[in-house]
């Protein structure tokens, strides 16, 4: 029930100071002064997911195979806007100004004793992820509920309808055209550190005793350990950026462990286990094999969690 109020909350939100510094000519536009600079994404049809040879070939472990099937045209008849990077920690900044919006904990990494502890603890979240960020790097530490209250805020601050993407739209945008395993190909080494900040050697060197061969680590030094200023690497053919690694991009779309009946018109799919969402991307610390255009997992609404974030669109 919390899930479905709070997607009715995106699809009413009323306007209000309406700012607009619209250059659709150019390819973007930014509809406040705060807002993420929007990019027009084409319409077009794909073929959405990852075959069972493709996830095989990325390391994928057998438990986690079969979420990215069966494959399935999905198609866009129109355009829609998305951000050209993610949400960053400034961005998020005047959203919490604005809403006293408040947060005690987050899900994070720390080496103690000699091993890594993965747990929520009290005293981390946005403002202090347990790694250094400015306010250009995406903002992290941010649950599902906490990202559809933003796109809310985002709403009745300009008066267009912002939501969190689908999961069509991201995996669409995230090709950009491509049927390869990334946007740049289907190379995870050579090329990868070019293009994404993903789980490589220094992210390895920075959590210390850890393996660093190619079933683990992308085998490339991209030169950031943990999350990456936005726009710091390539965009993709749609001109956006960070749409595989540095954080983890929740969607709108409720959990179903594969897709079986998911919607072909790109919308958000609103059936199945609506206390859980998709994520996709991957992100600068998960498996080497968590990148690739067609991965997806699943984590709680509630999940606060240090690799965590999101990106937005806008649906008018």
């Amino acid at each position: 029930m919390r899930t479905q109020t709070l997607l009715m909350i995106v699809l009413i939100a009323g306007a209000g100071g309406a700012y607009s510094t619209h250059a659709e000519s150019a390819g973007s536009f930014r509809d406040c002064a705060q807002c993420s600079e929007m990019v027009w994404v084409p319409p077009g049809h794909f073929l959405m997911g990852a075959s069972l040879a493709e996830e095989i070939r990325q390391g994928m472990p057998e438990p986690g195979r079969g979420r990215a099937l069966p494959q399935h045209q999905v198609y866009f008849k129109q355009r829609f806007a998305m951000g050209k990077y993610p949400v960053t920690r400034g961005q998020f900044r005047a959203f919490v100004e604005d809403t006293g919006f408040q947060q005690q904990s987050c899900t994070v990494q720390y080496r103690q004793d000699g091993h890594m502890v993965y747990e929520n603890a009290r005293g981390y979240s946005w403002r202090d992820p347990s790694f250094p960020q400015t306010d250009q790097h995406p903002v992290v530490c941010v649950s599902w509920d906490d990202a559809m209250a933003y796109v809310a805020w985002l709403s009745r601050k300009t008066g267009h309808h912002y939501a969190l993407p689908s999961e069509a739209q991201y995996e669409y945008a995230a090709r950009a055209g491509t049927t390869t395993s990334f946007f740049w190909g289907d190379n995870r080494d050579a090329q990868a550190c070019r293009y994404a900040n993903l789980p490589d050697w220094d992210q390895g060197r920075a959590m210390g005793e850890v393996p660093m061969g190619p079933d683990y680590r992308f085998q490339c030094s991209d030169g950031y350990a943990y999350t990456s200023p936005v726009g710091t690497y390539r965009p993709n053919a749609f001109g956006l950026y960070d749409m595989f690694g540095n954080i983890w991009e929740w969607v709108a779309d409720c959990w179903n462990p594969n897709y079986e009946g998911a919607p072909t018109d790109g919308s958000t799919w609103l059936a199945g286990d609506c206390d859980g969402h998709p994520s996709r991307g991957g992100s600068y610390g998960n498996a080497v094999f968590a990148a690739y255009a067609g991965i997806r997992v699943q984590r709680d609404a509630d999940y606060q969690g240090h690799s965590w974030g999101f990106r937005v669109v806008r649906l008018d």
